[in-house]
């Protein structure tokens, strides 16, 4: 069979109907719903959609992939944020371990990296710390 523009409109906003949010899932499922239909023989699409929706899983397997794909959206910034917080953690502590050092050999520059680790930690590590808190705490996976 082939597909035409209203076929596959009506597809994509079924799919939008029955919870598939994510513009690149729609499009991978579009496309596989599409090649189905248009692989097998026969002129009701109707009958071919619902034959490519049972082959599938239905409508609860497509809003799986979209919990599925949420949340490893939310691994990947998650992970990313918490590089983050490792990495600008490790350089207050630099900053304030050779501060420290600096302040009690009395050698110069000594104030100047305390000063970079407090700078650090309030500009840097905190509002990492709060925003990571904030988007694990409200994000929502369906």
């Amino acid at each position: 069979m082939r597909i035409e523009e209203k076929h596959i409109d009506f597809i994509e906003n079924s799919l939008k109907f029955y919870g598939v949010k994510e513009d690149r899932l729609r499009e991978d499922l579009i496309d596989h719903i599409c090649t189905y239909i248009e692989s097998r023989d026969g002129e009701d699409f109707d009958a071919l959609y619902q034959e490519a929706l049972q082959k599938f899983g239905g409508y609860a397997s497509f809003q799986n992939l979209q919990l599925e794909t949420n949340l490893q959206k939310f691994h990947k910034e998650s992970v990313l944020l918490n590089k983050l917080k490792i990495g600008l953690g490790f350089t207050m502590l630099a900053l304030l371990v050779l501060g420290m050092l600096f302040k009690i050999m009395h050698w110069p520059y000594a104030s100047s990296m305390l000063l970079g680790a407090i700078i650090t930690f309030i500009l840097g590590v905190l509002p990492v710390l709060f925003y990571a808190r904030y988007k694990r705490l409200n994000y929502k996976f369906s």
